[in-house]
């Protein structure tokens, strides 16, 4: 490797950036990550709810995506990404979902054992297990009403090893229990000579042919400073799956970019029980059932007065009275594998245009869905669960619950969130479906890469940061070899 060849500019710090940020600087590059957003540390987490909005994610946790069912999408728009506010939960995605890709998008070296190392590597560097200790009375209750349907679950693994239940995951954990990769991956990149700069938004690439020359960088906390070019002999984009594409696009890049957008819509219910469970002073509920996967998942959401008076809002004049009761409440989700594809463009240097069109089958999916969930909550002894689904009254009874079995929420009046989004730069060797190569290369380039959530080819229909970094790691080394080589 050449000394003109070793300079290397990674777009986003996420889950994706840091693990190619490490590898490629152990692999001896000189790397650069360039965060739009900045640098906090532990005495910046774990404060007020509205306060973290405006320090860690983008659009200050408003960002809608458009469509005749509009949904609230959340980001993190700090060192670190996602990771720092997301609730650290761990899955490998499971082979059906590997085979498929294999099969659907000629996607190369992805079997289960292809990235078994890959998962074991970043489990063993966050710390990936399950809660110790007793589960809250939030998970505990949940757990009662899965043993009494007699449906099969799981206590789900975190990357928060030694998690002290303060229920501040949303906001950064205080404690540094909660591995974001700004803890445990990203500080090895930088005792490796990487050099991470913040408040720096990629706002396009400079092309030259197939090859990528530069990065045009606007500085400030709001990308309102000067311009900056910064040469690279290798981009790899890791903004996320939405500002991932539109980078692209903004760029002029946009074969199969933005193109398939996938999410996984959310709905959330808030349960009353009639013990005390101080929801808001424990870890958010556990445990997922998978006994309708892929179609749907239910687990437990999180909560805070303010998120359950957000719940009880969508029907405030029947349940405002309620909110007396939010020590002996809980939040909960029923979740879907999104069948539809969205979009993303640029909306200019400094906006990005999110569009998904709830599917029928998506609101087909969340009728049933909340129709089980219900009878899960009612069966673990909840007496009265409320939807976030505007005029629909609380569910009291299961034959309350049994109704949306077979009828369809109104979609209008659905109050939807994702905190999963993916394959708006799909990858794989099919070139009608991918944007990329199966390692990441976009097509058309000879170095420029793309190495997050955009890759995954489809909906996981699991939580896809493991995923995301294992297959980072894939990549990353991939490229190293390559370039040894």
């Amino acid at each position: 490797m050449s000394a003109r060849d070793r300079r290397v500019v990674v777009v986003g710090s996420g889950a994706g950036g840091a693990v190619t940020a490490l590898e490629l600087a152990r692999s001896g590059f000189e790397v650069t990550v360039l965060e739009e957003g900045g640098r906090h540390g532990l005495a910046d987490y774990g404060g007020k709810p509205t306060t973290a909005m405006q320090r860690l994610y983008r659009r200050r946790g408003m960002t809608p995506i458009l469509g005749r069912v509009p949904i609230g999408y959340v980001e993190g728009r700090c060192v670190g990404g996602s990771t720092e506010i997301n609730s650290g939960f761990w899955h490998r995605a499971p082979r059906e979902v590997l085979q498929r890709w294999r099969s659907q998008y000629e996607l190369a070296d992805s079997s289960e054992q292809d990235l078994a190392p890959h998962y074991a590597w970043a489990e063993q560097a966050l710390g990936v297990a399950v809660v110790p200790g007793a589960w809250p009375p939030s998970t505990r209750a949940f757990a009662r009403g899965v043993e009494a349907m007699g449906w099969s679950f799981e206590e789900v693994p975190r990357a928060a090893p030694g998690c002290r239940q303060t229920n501040t995951c949303a906001q950064g954990c205080p404690t540094g229990a909660k591995q974001g990769v700004s803890r445990s991956i990203l500080p090895q990149a930088e005792s490796l000579g990487a050099r991470v700069r913040t408040e720096c938004r990629a706002v396009s690439l400079e092309r030259e042919r197939e090859r990528v020359r530069a990065v045009l960088v606007r500085h400030g906390a709001e990308g309102s400073g000067r311009l900056e070019r910064i040469e690279a002999d290798h981009v790899f984009v890791c903004a996320g799956p939405t500002e991932t594409p539109a980078l692209l696009r903004r760029s002029g890049i946009r074969d199969r970019v933005g193109d398939s957008l996938r999410i996984h819509p959310y709905l959330k219910v808030a349960a009353r029980f009639p013990e005390q469970l101080d929801a808001a002073g424990s870890v958010l509920p556990l445990l997922q059932v998978k006994e309708f996967w892929p179609d749907l998942s239910f687990g437990g959401a999180y909560f805070t007065p303010g998120h359950l008076a957000m719940t009880l809002g969508e029907n405030w004049t029947a349940n405002a009275d309620e909110m007396r009761h939010e020590r002996r409440m809980a939040q909960y989700y029923v979740g879907v594998r999104g069948s539809a594809l969205g979009s993303v463009r640029p909306a200019g240097a400094d906006r990005t245009s999110i569009r998904y069109e709830l599917s029928r089958l998506d609101a087909r999916n969340l009728s049933v869905g909340l129709a089980r969930l219900s009878t899960l909550l009612l069966a673990g002894g909840a007496e009265a669960v409320f939807p976030s689904v505007y005029g629909i009254p609380s569910i009291r009874a299961e034959a309350d619950a049994a109704r949306w079995l077979d009828h369809t929420l109104p979609p209008a009046n659905l109050s939807l969130v994702t905190v999963h989004a993916f394959s708006s730069c799909p990858c794989g060797e099919r070139r009608d479906r991918c944007a990329t190569d199966s390692f990441g290369r976009v097509f058309g380039f000879a170095n420029l890469y793309v190495n997050d959530a955009s890759l995954l080819p489809d909906s996981a229909g699991v939580n896809p940061q493991g995923t995301v970094m294992a297959m980072a790691r894939r990549n990353a080394l991939r490229f190293a070899g390559a370039q040894a080589g």
